[in-house]
């Protein structure tokens, strides 16, 4: 939640505006919930975590667009029209060019050595392939896997998680606090589905490089799931193919690898790869 967002909300007239929010009551009871470290999320969006105050503050948002200005939040205009990005105080959210994004794959959690190395390895293909599409690093820290090992140099962790199978796999955005970059991999991720593994990842590092989900977008089906655009602008125009898509609607793809428009997008945002 950016600064401003909280600023209003500890306004008690615009907090009581979004306490008594039809949406933000119909959210609160009908909402999947999970809970994570001792934290209760609403789940929105597919695989949106949101706590009660950021639950109001989304609720707001989509019932009256016009406020989203007032939050700072300004579409950056058409002239870049496929992945969608958000924005925060009128600016991109996406993290700095040049910088690597280090990350290490908590073993102790997993159980078993075998998922372990299985997360391990579909990690670093996810990553690479999107170092392959734009200019961004990530690196794996792989002294920091192992229990007891000092991981203040990861900038996020990779985590299995039990999420009571309401996801597969859950990531986090740039603007997340740093207590929430964490990837978490749900049982169900090492289920009998005919999902790519290493797809899953893809789509969740997208996530962590900004992009938001593609099926937003009002061509989707309308039978994917309903999300909100407040805050996001696009790269390229609506792509069925894209990583970032939910196999919905008959589109989509399950081995969410990338499409030409994701890589055209990624380049758009980020610029292209550098040896």
């Amino acid at each position: 939640m950016n600064s401003l967002a909280k600023k209003l909300l500890e306004d008690p007239t615009i907090r009581e505006h979004a306490n008594n929010s039809p949406l933000f009551q119909r959210l609160v009871e009908t909402a999947k919930r999970v809970r994570i470290e001792d934290t209760s999320y609403f789940i929105v969006e597919g695989d949106l975590l949101l706590d009660m105050d950021e639950l109001a503050l989304y609720a707001l948002r989509r019932e009256h667009p016009a406020r989203a200005a007032e939050l700072g939040e300004h579409d950056l205009g058409d002239g870049r029209k496929g992945l969608v990005a958000m924005v925060e105080d009128g600016m991109q959210v996406k993290w700095p060019s040049g910088m690597v994004l280090t990350y290490c794959v908590e073993r102790e959690t997993f159980g078993s050595s075998a998922r372990y190395q299985d997360v391990a390895d579909r990690m670093r293909a996810a990553a690479a392939g999107w170092q392959s599409i734009c200019d961004i690093r990530f690196r794996h820290e792989a002294d920091a896997d192992a229990p007891g090992a000092d991981r203040s140099g990861c900038l996020f962790r990779v985590r299995f998680s039990d999420l009571g199978g309401k996801l597969v796999a859950l990531a986090f955005f740039p603007n997340d606090a740093p207590s929430r970059r964490v990837v978490h991999i749900d049982p169900t991720y090492f289920a009998d589905h005919d999902y790519d593994r290493t797809g899953i990842l893809r789509h969740e590092l997208g996530h962590v490089l900004g992009f938001k989900h593609e099926h937003i977008r009002s061509n989707a089906p309308p039978d994917c799931p309903d999300e909100s655009t407040d805050g996001t602008f696009t790269l390229t125009a609506y792509d069925p193919r894209s990583v970032m898509h939910y196999f919905c609607g008959g589109v989509g793809s399950k081995d969410m690898n990338f499409s030409a428009d994701d890589i055209a997008g990624a380049r758009a945002f980020y610029g292209p790869p550098t040896p």
